[in-house]
């Protein structure tokens, strides 16, 4: 049997093609809606926004839906464009997680986030926008190609680690919060990392080390 070296080595794959829908083009319908969705919803009227939003006395009252909905409204149209550049820059660094199964993905982030703010955040009373939901897919659609060698879904996926961190340690800075026209709540955007992370350990956890492209 030849000693193992680097010509038994399963080759690095890149984090550009798009494992999940051929040819990569085809992965751009889902993020665009999923963008699209996000403006829509913005120029609704403010009362589908307070129905939708985050508030604990919402939650207190039964409705629940509020931990998914509010997710995908936000405080105003510069808040809105900025998470909808978000998912477009996520598709084009990460297309293969653009498949039909995105919604799911996006939604049970969402569900998870909300939850976590809902019993681990209880100095947050409000809460709208898809921020923290983008830092877990970025991490579902970077972390997979990094752990393989993907120079640029590491360099990425770091960039967006040390964002992150800061915001949590330092405090968001004045400057984004007046862009966005509210509060930063840094806390989501550890939420979303982490269940970015707890879902690339699950997918590894279940499915052989041949398909973890697929992520």
């Amino acid at each position: 049997m030849p000693a193992p070296g680097p010509r038994n080595a399963p080759p690095l794959r890149s984090a550009r093609p798009c494992e999940g829908c051929s040819p990569p083009v085809h992965c751009w319908p889902h993020a665009l809606a999923l963008a699209a969705l996000l403006l829509v919803l913005q120029s609704a009227n403010v009362g589908i926004h307070d129905v939708l939003r985050f508030t604990r006395r919402g939650l207190e009252h039964g409705e629940w839906w509020r931990l998914l909905t509010a997710h995908f409204v936000h405080l105003g149209w510069a808040h809105a464009a900025l998470d909808a550049l978000g998912v477009v820059l996520c598709c084009a660094l990460a297309p293969h997680l653009f498949n039909a199964h995105i919604w799911l993905k996006t939604a049970g982030l969402a569900f998870g986030i909300g939850t976590l703010l809902w019993c681990c955040s209880p100095e947050v009373p409000n809460y709208v926008g898809l921020s923290g939901v983008l830092y877990g897919l970025f991490v579902l659609g970077l972390l997979p190609p990094a752990w393989r060698g993907d120079g640029i879904a590491a360099g990425a996926l770091a960039v967006s680690a040390g964002w992150m961190i800061w915001q949590w340690a330092a405090g968001p800075s004045a400057l984004e919060e007046g862009l966005i026209g509210g509060r930063v709540i840094a806390i989501a955007h550890v939420y979303g990392f982490g269940l970015g992370v707890a879902g690339v350990a699950l997918t590894w956890r279940l499915q052989p080390l041949k398909h973890l492209d697929k992520t």
